[in-house]
This record gives structure tokens, C-alpha cells and sequence, in this order.
């Protein structure tokens, strides 16, 4: 039989969910002995059952299989070892899913968003701060917006650029905190205004709506967002910003059937059972 601990020969990659898994030794390809296989789990999460009189995942002929139990999704792999010296490794695994469980999703502790706060010059009104998720003018109390600012000073996650009215109108310079874009006193009204998170922030996203004289409320989320007035001319009349924390999830494998799945190495093939046993 040999020693399989000694070489390998092939190693092939398998992607194990959570739940209880059947490998089988389907089939051996090949002339002379067959083929010596070994199933490796990853470190953490993976245990086996292996047949009677077998240990260490070994699985040495067509028709021998193990029972794996996956208390977590993970990768593992299976070795292969050449039966003889000249052997082939034509050799055909299939992996049964018997049950398959929901992952274990980590408790994720949330902070909440930096506290931020704004300022808006609004014509006929002058300086007005806005915290975060609330409208500087808006649908109910509308203002020419002149310039905007974000409060605070040091390093901020968020930046904005504002587009001036004007022959012709401008794009502003990207600000951060303590910085006031656009004009008092000028009448110019701003056209636009774009916000965009430094690239260090993670975790973190813009919400923003923005009203322009004579249109709907817009609304936008995301790293980067740009509002412009559609005609060219109509001014900002209500702006809303917020950051807001955004969380990932690892979904989980539930149920149902599986696509098929090979390992893109040759002549040493495992697959996945397409419906649940």
C-alpha cells in the first residue's frame, strides 16, 4: 500500500461548506492499482469519519468514502498518491452534501458614525449650521444656497467641491473641515456640489439629498456623489448629508441545490452532488 504521509503527488484545491459532507471514491481511470487518496481538512472547524479500520481521511479505492463534518466553511484538499511507480492519477471524487447549515456569522459591534456638522450660507438668511440628516433649506423652507462648509478642524473623512454660478459657472477646489466653499453677498448661487469620502475612510458611506429650484428632491448614497442642477441655471435651494456606517455580511449556505463543481486540475476531478442527499 505505501505511505501516503511520504509524498504527494497531486494536490487539489475543495471548497467545504458548513454542514455534513459524504466523499466518495467514484471511480479510477486508469490501468494498474488505483490511485491513494487523502482528504486534508483546513486546520480549524473540520473533523472525519473515516471506514472502518481507516484513519487520517485515507481513502484508497473506488467505492471507499468518509464522512466530513464542517462546523465551519473552509478550505481543504485532497492529495492524490500514484497506486505504482508508473501509475496514473485518472482519478474521480464526488462530494454529497448531506446537510448543509447556515454560517456562523461573527457578532459585529457597530460604531457609530464621526459627529459632523455643517454650515450653509442661504441668501436673505446668512450662516446657517445643519447637523447631520437634517436640511439646510429644503421643501418645506427653501434658501438660495451661496456656499457650504463642513465644521470642525483637523482631518475629516469627508470632503466637498461646490459649483459656483456664474459666466461661466466653476467647479470649486475639494475642501475638507474648516473650509468654506462659494461666495456671501455676491448673489451667486450654487449649481451643484459633489462629496466624496477620503480613500482611508472605510466603513463608511455618504447619504445625501439635495433640491434644486423648480425639480424633485434627489437622493444619493455611496463613496462619491455629485448633485447638478438640470438646467444649468437653477440654484440649490435645500441640501441633507449624513455618513453612515455600512456593514458586510458573509452569506450563508442554506439548503437547496449546488451547482456542479470541479477542480480545475487534470485528470483528478471532484464534484458536488447537484441536489441534497
Amino acid at each position: 500500500m505505501g505511505d501516503l504521509d511520504e509524498r504527494f503527488d497531486r494536490i487539489s484545491a475543495l471548497s467545504v461548506s458548513r454542514g455534513l459532507h459524504v466523499l466518495r471514491y467514484v471511480s479510477f481511470d486508469g490501468a494498474g492499482a488505483p490511485a491513494m487518496a487523502r482528504f486534508l481538512p483546513s486546520a480549524k472547524g473540520m473533523s472525519l469519519v473515516d471506514m472502518p479500520g481507516r484513519e487520517d481521511g485515507r481513502l484508497l479505492a473506488p467505492g471507499d468514502c468518509l464522512v466530513i463534518r464542517a462546523d465551519r466553511g473552509g478550505e481543504a484538499q485532497v492529495a492524490l498518491k500514484r497506486g505504482s511507480v508508473d501509475g496514473a492519477l485518472e482519478a474521480t471524487f464526488r462530494l454529497d452534501a448531506l446537510v448543509r447549515c447556515e454560517e456562523e456569522v461573527e457578532p459585529v459591534v457597530v460604531a457609530p458614525p464621526p459627529a459632523i456638522s455643517f454650515l450653509a450660507h442661504i441668501a436673505l438668511v446668512g450662516d446657517s449650521r445643519f447637523e447631520q440628516a437634517t436640511w439646510a433649506g429644503g421643501p418645506e423652507s427653501p434658501g438660495i444656497i451661496e456656499g457650504l462648509q463642513i465644521l470642525g478642524e483637523g482631518e475629516s473623512p469627508l470632503e466637498l467641491q461646490v459649483l459656483l454660478g456664474g459666466r461661466p459657472s466653476r467647479w470649486s477646489d475639494w475642501v475638507g473641515a474648516g473650509t468654506y466653499a462659494g461666495t456671501r453677498g455676491y448673489g451667486l448661487p450654487l449649481l451643484g456640489v459633489r462629496l466624496r469620502l477620503s480613500p482611508n475612510t472605510a466603513g463608511m458611506e455618504i447619504s445625501a439629498e439635495a433640491l434644486f429650484l423648480g425639480a424633485l428632491v434627489a437622493s444619493q448614497r455611496g463613496r462619491t456623489i455629485e448633485f447638478v442642477s438640470g438646467s444649468g441655471v437653477d440654484p440649490l435651494v435645500g441640501v441633507k448629508i449624513a455618513l453612515e456606517r455600512t456593514l458586510e455580511r458573509t452569506p450563508g449556505v442554506i439548503g437547496g441545490s449546488e451547482s456542479a463543481y470541479a477542480i480545475r486540475e487534470p485528470r483528478v476531478r471532484v464534484f458536488r452532488a447537484s441536489t441534497a442527499r
